[in-house]
């Protein structure tokens, strides 16, 4: 008996498919259109179809008709028309051509055979990279889910978008036409009435925070920067319980500088309000433990991730960033905070860690970017805050870079008067927003309750209570 020989592999691949875009192309107008919009000339397999597709989306951009004869002196002139098989190769694509009606269906043909030879191409890399024992292996994982992570999400991404598209509804988020969207905006607002201001970001449930940087939009790396014992903690955890418990949307957190352990026992405190000493000493009464009861049942109903791993790289923290995405659709991640992070390892020197830095917050940019949900990050300020007489905080106080300015779409600044001088403004904090890209700037007030690791919306009924005199004991309103 022969043996029979092994079937060679040969790369997914769709000559016929190829064929029929390319005719299409050469033919109709709109196919012409519409095919140089979906395809790259590497979504094609054969060398001689790269060729004519890449001088066909040329003639395109110069908007020239797209014939047989134009296009086979376009390639003349890169002296490639009998590489690719002459006018006679041409002639055959045209004659080859389907109904330009099913354009969109070949080139999803073609490009799903692309997509396949991206997937066999990245599997090879990443197979190289561990067959030479890379010494930083967690950079090397965090690169292999880049390449799969950005296959997916080419095989949904466009190049541009049309005006008329996007007016239409074609291409928007919402699927309904601009003017129809507007209306729908104009009828909840008269619904609300004129005292309630919609946004359309995720909400914080900060209600004058909301209304100045219009909730949190996707996308967006937020920067939170306050000095030690300012609450910035506390501030962040409250936005992501409100942004969890009040809008049900899943949430991320990396808590770099307190255990998993920690932070619940601080949302517990917040969203039952009961001191924090009560529940490490058990001298709750009834009401108190029937408030945590009813808080546990509640938080447990919704989706909360919290990772505590400490020194994290910024690489391993972007790639357990994306399998959360992946898993849960998380809607917001808080990180907690950006200068107990390190860089990937390129830059990581004593002497150059603005270098460093610079390159976490580009990548935590580009991470709110690729999972399209807001990044909220925390940062430390420098010690020229305690010089400056007020101490109040201002946007170049940043430490280590100046690169976080230019990244975040937003910088908030935090400022506790108290700290400084306990009878200024007791219970009162201040958020600077010193940057927003897509905004206003200015100053909002919030109320601290510090028993309960808790900032609410800023009014009378949030200050320390009056019959607690140590606090107002040395307070002079004039």
């Amino acid at each position: 008996m022969t043996k029979e020989k092994p079937k060679v592999k040969i790369a997914p691949n769709s000559k016929e498919s190829e064929m029929m875009v390319l005719g299409c192309m050469l033919t109709s107008v709109n196919s012409l259109n519409s095919a140089a919009d979906a395809l790259d000339d590497k979504d094609f397999y054969y060398v001689e179809h790269q060729a004519i597709f890449k001088t066909l989306k040329n003639i395109y951009k110069k908007d020239k008709p797209a014939d047989i004869h134009i296009v086979a002196e376009e390639l003349k002139t890169i002296d490639k028309l009998e590489a690719v098989g002459g006018v006679a190769y041409l002639t055959t694509l045209a004659q080859y051509v389907g109904t330009s009606a099913y354009i969109e269906e070949y080139t999803e043909l073609v490009k799903n055979k692309s997509m396949l030879r991206q997937m066999i191409r990245a599997s090879e890399e990443i197979e190289n990279t561990a067959l030479n024992e890379p010494s930083d292996v967690h950079s090397a994982l965090d690169h292999a889910q880049t390449l799969f992570f950005s296959i997916g999400q080419s095989a949904h991404r466009e190049q541009h978008f049309q005006l008329k598209d996007l007016l239409s509804g074609l291409k928007s988020k919402s699927q309904l036409p601009f003017l129809k969207e507007l209306q729908e905006r104009q009828e909840e607002y008269h619904a609300r009435g004129e005292d309630e201001i919609g946004i359309t970001g995720i909400p914080t449930h900060f209600l004058d925070m909301d209304k100045m940087i219009n909730g949190l939009a996707p996308s967006n790396l937020i920067i939170l920067a306050a000095r030690p014992a300012m609450g910035k903690t506390a501030f962040a955890l409250n936005m992501a319980e409100n942004i969890c418990f009040k809008n049900n949307v899943p949430v991320g957190v990396f808590s770099l500088e307190m255990s998993a352990e920690q932070l619940l026992h601080r949302m517990i405190c917040s969203q039952a309000e009961v001191e924090s000493d009560k529940i490490v000493n058990g001298s709750l009464d009834g009401m108190e433990y029937q408030r945590i009861v009813e808080t546990t049942e509640r938080m447990q109903q919704h989706t909360m991730l919290i990772d505590d791993q400490p020194g994290l790289k910024i690489s391993d923290l972007r790639a357990r960033a994306r399998r959360m995405k992946e898993i849960y659709d998380i809607g917001f991640l808080a990180i907690d905070y950006l200068q107990l992070l390190s860089g990937s390892g390129g830059f990581y020197n004593s002497d150059n860690r603005q270098n460093e830095i610079s390159e976490i917050s580009r990548s935590l940019k580009n991470l709110a970017r690729e999972l399209d949900i807001p990044v909220l990050c925390m940062s430390q300020l420098s010690r020229k805050v305690e010089e400056r007489t007020g101490h109040r905080p201002i946007m170049s106080d940043l430490r280590e870079s100046g690169s976080l300015e230019q990244d975040a779409d937003i910088v908030m600044l935090m400022f506790r008067p108290e700290y400084y001088d306990p009878q200024n403004k007791p219970g009162q904090t201040e958020v600077i927003i010193a940057k927003n890209r897509h905004g206003r700037v200015g100053s909002i007030n919030l109320s601290f309750r510090k028993e309960y690791a808790q900032f609410t919306n800023y009014s009378g009924e949030n200050l320390p209570a009056a019959e607690d005199s140590s606090v107002f004991a040395a307070f002079n309103p004039d």
